[in-house]
Order: C-alpha cells, then sequence, then structure tokens
C-alpha cells in the first residue's frame, strides 16, 4: 500500500507574495488558539531543503518534520512540500516575545493583543542549552561588535577553525548579524545572523537566532523592557473554533523523552478534554499515531458537541483535504 499523508490544504489568496513570507497574524477569537495557514508549494530545479528554508523564511528541521518522506537535497520540482505555517499558540501568558525551544519558534504578542507575530529561530545546542526562563529586553543595539566568552573561542580553535579574536566587529563576518536585542542574562541573545542556513536548527550557543530580516521586523517593534520567555513545550494542545487539534515536535534529546513520554505529556493536556461530555474525541488510536508522527502539524483530534443536540458542532471546513502520494515523488 501506498504511503499518503494528509494535510489541510488552505487557499490563501495573497497572504504571501514572491517576496515576503513575514508572518504577522489576527489573534485568533476568544476559546480558539490557532493561527496561520498551511501552504503547498513546489521547489525550483536544483532546490534543497536548506534552499526552501531560505526562500520561505521556513525553519530546515520544521520543514523535514512536516515532509518525513521527501528528498531533502533533491527533491523533485514535482514534489508538493508542506510549509508549516499553521500554530497552535503557546498556553499560559499570551504576551511580550515567547521562544517555545523545541519547536525552534518565537512568538511576540504587542501589547495592543490584536496581532501575533511568529518567526522560526535557531536555538541552542544539546551541549549549550537555551535557559528556560523569563528576562526583560535591556538593550537594543544595531550593528553590534561581538566579544565572544573565552569558552567559544577555545571550541573554534579545537574544531580546527582558527582562532576567533576578543573582538568580531560589525560586518559581514559578524555571527550575530546588524540587529540585537539584549536581556538581562549575560551572555545570551536574540540576534541577526551572517549564515542564514541554521535558522530551525539547534546550532547556537543559547543564543536565538533570527532571518536578518526578521530580526529586524522585531527590532522595530520591540519596545526595551518587553518580557522574553524561553519555554519547554513539545506537546501543544488548542482549540480552532470548534475543532480540538494537537501539535507535536519532536523533544529535546536531553529530556531523554521517548514516544511514550509525549504520550504521557499529551494525555495530561488532554485530560479536561477527555472527561468533557460537551467534546467527542476521535479514536485513541489516531491520537497516538499523531504523537509518534511528531510532525509539528496542528492535527485534528476532537470536536465540541452541541450541548442541546450532543451532536458535533458544524465544521466550519477552512480549506481542502489533500492526499500527498510520497512514493512516486522518491
Amino acid at each position: 500500500m501506498k504511503k499518503a499523508h494528509l494535510v489541510t490544504l488552505v487557499v490563501t489568496l495573497g497572504l504571501f507574495s514572491s517576496q515576503t513570507f513575514a508572518r504577522q497574524y489576527p489573534m485568533p477569537e476568544k476559546g480558539s488558539d490557532v493561527v496561520g495557514y498551511t501552504e503547498i508549494v513546489y521547489p525550483e530545479p536544483g532546490e534543497s531543503f536548506v534552499d526552501l528554508s531560505v526562500r520561505y523564511e521556513a525553519g530546515y528541521d520544521e520543514l523535514k518534520w512536516a515532509n518525513p518522506n521527501a528528498n531533502y537535497w533533491t527533491p523533485s520540482p514535482q514534489m508538493p512540500v508542506i510549509l508549516p505555517f499553521e500554530y497552535i499558540l503557546p498556553k499560559g501568558k499570551r504576551s511580550g516575545i515567547v521562544s517555545n525551544i523545541p519547536e525552534m519558534r518565537t512568538y511576540f504578542f504587542p501589547k495592543d493583543g490584536e496581532t501575533v507575530y511568529v518567526y522560526p529561530v535557531g536555538v541552542g545546542r544539546m551541549d549549550w542549552k537555551t535557559p528556560l526562563g523569563s528576562w526583560k529586553i535591556t538593550r537594543k543595539q544595531e550593528a553590534p561588535a561581538w566579544y565572544p566568552p573565552e569558552s567559544i573561542r577555545r571550541e573554534h580553535q579545537e574544531m580546527g577553525k582558527g582562532i576567533l579574536p576578543a573582538v568580531v566587529p560589525a560586518g559581514p563576518d559578524n555571527p550575530l548579524g546588524n540587529h540585537v536585542l539584549r536581556l538581562n542574562l549575560p551572555s545570551y541573545l536574540l540576534h541577526g545572523t551572517n549564515d542564514v542556513t541554521g535558522i530551525g536548527m539547534r546550532v547556537t550557543h543559547g543564543c536565538m537566532r533570527f532571518f536578518p530580516q526578521n530580526i529586524e521586523e522585531l527590532y522595530s517593534i520591540v519596545p526595551n523592557n518587553t518580557e522574553v520567555t524561553f519555554i519547554n513545550e513539545p506537546v501543544k494542545v488548542g482549540f480552532k473554533g470548534d475543532e480540538l487539534l494537537i501539535e507535536v515536535h519532536p523533544p529535546l534529546e536531553e529530556d531523554n523523552l521517548d514516544t511514550q513520554g509525549l504520550k504521557e505529556i499529551a494525555y495530561r493536556l488532554l485530560a479536561e478534554h477527555q472527561n468533557n461530555p460537551n467534546i467527542q474525541m476521535v479514536d485513541p488510536r489516531m491520537i497516538d499515531l499523531a504523537i509518534e508522527k511528531m510532525s509539528g502539524l496542528p492535527t485534528h483530534i476532537g470536536q465540541r458537541i452541541d450541548p442541546n443536540t450532543h451532536n458535533p458542532q458544524p465544521h466550519k471546513d477552512s480549506g481542502s483535504a489533500i492526499n500527498i502520494d510520497w512514493d512516486k515523488f522518491k
């Protein structure tokens, strides 16, 4: 039997242009938690997933998770590629900047409460973990110099990359890029880059690394003293209207979470819904499958029920479901 991957394709009609893929969305209505749209695109001849990541301002790993059976280095121009641009917003306080480390995304919630910005980011490697917690932006800096700590200079030399100077001036060789948001957490920054191929991967020394155009935008709209929170949520659950969705990302390697561990997290999050007589859940095996796939794509697992009729609320179709036959593109 040929494998098929079911995804909801939403006709976005102008949400994306050939010039920019910046993701700014209106906040969902009260009781809903989902923003964005899943997109389908086709590679240009010779494009790899690294190229697609840069062209569409997507994280590299999130593209791989959403397209698990694709050829990442030489995809066929006829192969549909899912852009996972639909998101369940993180739980908790939706204000300021929130970076979810496992999904390698940063959310900015302006004070007006009307919009949210979503950016892919590079995050800390396992041996240079991004710390969890909340801090404040203390300084915004344009064209920064970089003062690498001794530990990074030593690693640089041990890796055979030569001697890293004590000060790297602003310019094309500066890995911080042209814009930096400094925190009251020493040595940890939100910054741009001079190498866009690492966005959406665990490649940094703990900082949040943005596409240059994304950090430039964030720099221009975020005031000093904005709260910045780093969280670790590989599993998210939320509503899109009356539809209950789950979004699962591979956990951080150092957390030593296997599939069963992810299921336990998911079941805890779903407990209040499983016992709610006004919510109809799908077959538990489908929930397990969504968890096992770890695709990062919000997946339908339940529906609110009309308390008067005990029937599922009418589903508001936001797009057309399609089946992708991956085997013919291998």
